[in-house]
C-alpha cells in the first residue's frame, strides 16, 4: 500500500496514559502449561530465577524477581508454584483489527524515551484480566513476564508474543477453564496517542476533523479498493484479557497444552 507518510516517527507522538483505548483481535494461546507441577528455583546472591519444567516441553527460565512486588499491587500470589504459564501471539503487526486500527512494525519496534524501552516491551509486568475488566489493578488474574517480536514465516508477518502467568490460587475456576479450553480467547488492551490515516497521513482521531477516507463503508477507498486504516502511534500496551470468545486471528491457533 502506497502512503503519503515518509515515517510514522515524523508524526507528533502523544504518549499519554489517558489516550484512546484500543482492543486487539482475539487470539488463541500458542502453548500453556501448569507451573506448579515442577518448579526449580535458582539463586545467585539476591537474584532469583525460576526454572519451570513441563512434560513434553523444554524447561523455561523465567526471571520473576519482580513478582513479590507485583503481587502486592495486583493482589496475586507471590509464589511461582501457584501459576500456569500461557504464551500468546497477541499482536499481529501491520494487520488491522476489526475496527481497522493497526499497529505498524515501525511503531512497535520504536524505542520510546517516555518508557525507556521498545513499544512492544511495554507489555512487561502489566496485569492480566478477564473480559477487559481492567479498571482496578487489584482485580488482576495474572501478570506479563516477558514480550518479544517473533517472525512467522508461514504468513510473512511479525507478531508480538507475550509470556503471561495466571494465578490459580486467586481464581481456580478461571484456570480450570483456561486449561480445559472452555475459555480460549485472549485480547490485548493499549492506549494510543494518535491514529494516522494510512491513505493521506492525516491525524484521524475519530472526531469532526477526521479525514474522509475512514468514513467509507468498511474502510475501502477509491477504485483501487485500497483499505484505509488507522495507524496507531504513541502506543503503550497495558493489559491482556482472557475471553470466552473464539480467536479471530488465523495465524494464532494451536491445540497444544503442556502439563
Amino acid at each position: 500500500m502506497k502512503r503519503k507518510i515518509k515515517s510514522l516517527l515524523d508524526i507528533p507522538r502523544q504518549n499519554i496514559p489517558s489516550g484512546h483505548i484500543v482492543k486487539g483481535s482475539i487470539v488463541r494461546a500458542a502453548y500453556q502449561y501448569e507451573a506448579y507441577k515442577n518448579v526449580e528455583v535458582l539463586k545467585s546472591g539476591n537474584h532469583k530465577k525460576v526454572i519451570i519444567h513441563a512434560a513434553n516441553y523444554p524447561k523455561m527460565e523465567l526471571d520473576l524477581d519482580f513478582l513479590p512486588a507485583a503481587a502486592e499491587s495486583y493482589h496475586i500470589s507471590s509464589q511461582p508454584s501457584d501459576y500456569i504459564v500461557v504464551s500468546l501471539p497477541i499482536v499481529t503487526c501491520d494487520i488491522p483489527n476489526r475496527n481497522l486500527q493497526c499497529f505498524p512494525i515501525e511503531e512497535t519496534t520504536h524505542f520510546d524515551p517516555l518508557y525507556g524501552m521498545m513499544v512492544y516491551e511495554t507489555f512487561k509486568k502489566k496485569p492480566c484480566h478477564v473480559d477487559h475488566v481492567n479498571d482496578d489493578p487489584t482485580k488482576a488474574k495474572g501478570v506479563h513476564v516477558d514480550a518479544s517480536m517473533q517472525y512467522v514465516p508461514k504468513y510473512d508477518i511479525w507478531k508480538i508474543n507475550v509470556l503471561t502467568i495466571w494465578d490459580r490460587a486467586k481464581d481456580p475456576k478461571l484456570i480450570k477453564d483456561i486449561l480445559s479450553k472452555k475459555r480460549k480467547g485472549y485480547s490485548m488492551g493499549a492506549t494510543v496517542g494518535n491514529f494516522i490515516c494510512s491513505v493521506c497521513g492525516k491525524v484521524d482521531n475519530m472526531d469532526n476533523h477526521s479525514c474522509e477516507h475512514m468514513r467509507s463503508p468498511g474502510g475501502i477507498w477509491d477504485d483501487n479498493k485500497r483499505l484505509a486504516m488507522q495507524l496507531c502511534t504513541g502506543v503503550c500496551y497495558f493489559e491482556t484479557s482472557n475471553l470466552e470468545n473464539e480467536p479471530a486471528d488465523p495465524s494464532a491457533y494451536s491445540e497444544d497444552i503442556y502439563v
